[in-house]
């Protein structure tokens, strides 16, 4: 795979790591252990970070990937959306054992160059809703005390505790609230599904990565706490339009 890689100063002498491009099946995890990179392909990943001012090579923003050499395809993983039936489908089919699952990590985007890029997006206030369910009303995930945890119940006074936050920054912004378009490389993604068409997109992804394609059983569905997108209130509606202005702009809902 060709790189075009920035002209160097005469008196800087050229970088293998630069001249030879990076191969993506360098970067892989130990069989069984799909989170935690090899000793050889984290170093390789931190020498790519002490070079990127110079070679550009990785991504400018941290992403939640999962990766498959064998399938040749990039998936940035968006939570609440789909993302354990996506993992669950994988596994039946044989391919989790052998995917690189990396979290807040940049990635060397011209290594992936050729390797398909999808991801899946949902509404906005569908997916906060089902965060709180989720998260909140059902369990503690944020780990609020039991006094707050009990008002964080009431969905409202979660979407104000939300309004506080930046949801921009995943390094201090939880994965289940973060902006969708923060968690979907857009210069990159070849392909974004939708929730609301998940069974017609996943099938599109799955021939395109080559993969048998079956209706994927449906995993960690919140159970519903009497609110919806149809009987949303309106000071929920306003805050999260307003805190996910950017993703209803960039996705069109």
């Amino acid at each position: 795979m060709a790189h075009h890689h920035p002209e160097r100063s005469d008196d800087r002498p050229p970088h293998p790591a630069l001249d030879a491009g990076v191969d993506p099946t360098a970067l892989k995890s130990p069989r069984g252990h799909p989170k935690v990179l090899t000793r050889r392909s984290a170093a390789l990943l931190n020498e790519l970070r002490d070079l990127d001012r110079a070679s550009g090579s990785l991504s400018p923003l941290t992403y939640n990937v999962t990766v498959s050499h064998p399938h040749r395809f990039v998936w940035f993983r968006n939570a609440k959306v789909g993302t354990r039936t996506i993992l669950g489908f994988l596994d039946d089919q044989q391919v989790d054992d052998r995917l690189l699952v990396l979290s807040r990590t940049q990635y060397p985007t011209a290594a992936f160059a050729d390797y398909f890029k999808f991801g899946f997006v949902r509404d906005p206030l569908d997916r906060f809703i089902s965060a709180w369910q989720d998260k909140v009303h059902q369990q503690n995930h944020f780990k609020f005390s039991p006094g707050r945890w009990e008002r964080m119940k009431t969905i409202e006074h979660f979407a104000a505790w939300v309004a506080e936050q930046d949801l921009r920054d995943l390094a201090s912004t939880d994965r289940h609230i973060a902006l969708q378009s923060r968690l979907i490389d857009l210069s990159q993604v070849d392909f974004l599904g939708r929730m609301e068409t998940f069974g017609s997109d996943f099938s599109t992804v799955c021939s395109t990565i080559g993969l048998h394609w079956s209706e994927p059983v449906r995993q960690n569905q919140s159970q519903p706490q009497g609110v919806s997108r149809h009987n949303a209130s309106a000071e929920l509606r306003s805050i999260v339009e307003e805190k996910y202005a950017r993703d209803y702009q960039v996705f069109g809902y």
